[in-house]
């Protein structure tokens, strides 16, 4: 009779634990392979006459955020950059661009850089978290005399690099700001990031 009850205790037991066993595999593998889409926007806050108020409504609180911080006459997005990113992936993204979302000069071009590394979801929550985030270009700044046909361009890097970001799924978020080269404005990144239906 002891030996029925120790042994039907025994299976209990192996049941349970092989039942968390297989939860604990089925959870890792669902977060392993969870595939996000990652948006930047760059967003310009400036005085420029003629600015509008542009920004779309997916950006919202963020605006709110925003303007409640800084006194701009006109804010518009200048730019929007896409790609995706597994969980605990990096994303990187290098191209000649327009930091303003003007058009480019081909004499002069600018140089933008973004990444993104090791984004993974934070147990029991929504929320992400990244070991870094770097945002950067290279600018053009003419130097020298053009009256005496002696003039150049050098570039100078400026960016924004932060470590262990955080971040809530499908929620747009200011993570940093920069100086406008050459006005009074200041470029806003807004970062959004959606988990992917496949």
């Amino acid at each position: 009779m002891i030996q029925i009850r120790l042994l039907g205790l025994t299976a209990l037991i192996m049941a349970v634990c092989l039942t968390l066993c297989f939860s604990v595999a089925a959870q890792q593998t669902a977060t392993a392979d969870t595939n996000y889409d990652v948006t930047l926007q760059l967003v310009i806050g400036s005085n420029e006459a003629g600015l509008k108020n542009d920004l779309p409504s997916d950006l919202g609180p963020v605006s709110k955020q925003i303007r409640s911080n800084f006194d701009f006459a006109g804010y518009r997005v200048a730019s929007t950059f896409f790609g995706r990113i597994a969980s605990n992936g990096n994303f990187d993204y290098n191209s000649v661009a327009s930091i303003e979302g003007k058009d480019l000069s081909s004499s002069v071009p600018t140089f933008l850089d973004w990444s993104l590394r090791d984004l993974h979801p934070v147990a029991g929550s929504r929320s992400l978290q990244a070991s870094t985030f770097r945002f950067g270009a290279r600018v053009p700044v003419v130097v020298g005399d053009s009256s005496k046909g002696q003039q150049g361009v050098n570039y100078e890097n400026l960016g924004v690099g932060l470590n262990r970001i955080g971040l809530n799924e499908n929620t747009p978020t200011l993570i940093g700001t920069l100086h406008l080269p050459g006005t009074t404005g200041t470029i806003f990144l807004v970062m959004t990031i959606r988990p992917t239906q496949n």
